[in-house]
């Protein structure tokens, strides 16, 4: 663990995918789901011919928006509902999958995080942000302890439309003052007069085994997701600050719909810099998943399949 924490991390979940496979196989795990514009959706979304994952392929990271287009009927496009899990896929049979669930955060300008970091018990914090505004945003970063003495600060740069993800420990690495070891709370504030909201996640380890851990956003209703390319986001888009592919990762995003008429939305896929993220997914390989109907009252699932349809979750 201490290896792996001293290599400088350009995408924090590749770190932790890195750590996790050095002391875990994979698996092909069970699950249902299917797009219903697929031929061969009564295969679950996946051809009994073709195989979603590569486990040898690198590892991909970057966040997922997921757009409601039109409702089919009553033209609406309330009623989505979405998560997602992801994990690291095991050959130690269904019990031996890491895995963590996503629920998609509220958009925020102040918000706080549980910070547990402790070098010999390979404990540490992840923290994942992306910026899906038009604008870059600084964002600071207070460090206390339980105490609620401020032991650093640190701002980082998130360009517009990208996702930056570090260590807790990483980003106070350079102060000196303030200890590797720390229990205490980690205050996320966008900064600037422009004082744009951002998307935020963290991820709490413990050697090979992660959760996620959700924010407490203190600035209340930031308003609806911006739009970030044509058709993707805006009124209704949900945001997943996190989606992990290849080497051995998988993700799955699951949308319900709790409406009374059934509804069309859109998936897209992209990198930590903003370009698209290519993923294979119920059978198709894209960075823009379209014309995906929920019907009223039901729910979809978009994941890597085996050949026998199954995904892994």
């Amino acid at each position: 663990m201490r290896r792996f924490l001293g290599i400088s991390v350009l995408i924090l979940f590749t770190t932790v995918a890195v750590l996790a496979q050095g002391q875990s196989g994979r698996e092909a795990g069970r699950n249902n789901g299917r797009t219903e514009d697929r031929d061969d959706h009564k295969n679950n979304g996946q051809s009994q011919d073709r195989d979603d994952h590569d486990d040898k392929a690198p590892i991909q990271s970057g966040y997922g928006v997921i757009t409601p287009v039109a409702a089919t009927t009553g033209g609406t496009t309330t009623g989505l509902v979405v998560f997602e899990t992801f994990g690291l896929r095991s050959n130690e049979g269904n019990s031996g999958t890491s895995q963590a669930g996503v629920l998609p955060p509220d958009l925020t300008t102040n918000a706080i995080l549980f910070v547990d970091s402790n070098g010999r018990l390979s404990k540490n914090l992840g923290v994942a942000i992306v910026n899906p505004n038009s604008s870059n945003v600084n964002v600071t970063m207070t460090l206390r302890n339980s105490a609620g003495t401020q032991l650093g600060t640190a701002t980082v740069s998130v360009p517009s439309h990208q996702q930056t993800s570090k260590f807790v420990t990483e980003l106070f690495s350079s102060q000196s003052a303030v200890p590797s070891d720390v229990t205490g709370t980690l205050a996320i504030t966008s900064a600037g007069s422009s004082n744009l909201p951002v998307s935020v996640i963290g991820l709490r380890f413990r050697g090979r085994n992660f959760s996620t851990l959700p924010i407490t956003s203190l600035s209340g209703t930031s308003g609806p997701l911006p739009i970030i390319a044509t058709g993707v986001g805006g009124a209704g888009a949900v945001l997943l600050p996190q989606f992990a592919a290849g080497g051995g990762w998988a993700t799955e995003l699951v949308m319900a719909n709790t409406g009374t008429s059934a509804l069309t939305v859109r998936v897209d896929l992209f990198k930590q810099d903003g370009t698209p993220l290519s993923a294979s997914l119920n059978g198709q390989t894209a960075s823009s998943f379209t014309n995906l109907i929920i019907p009223a009252g039901g729910v979809l699932t978009l994941a890597p399949r085996d050949r026998n349809g199954d995904d892994d979750f």
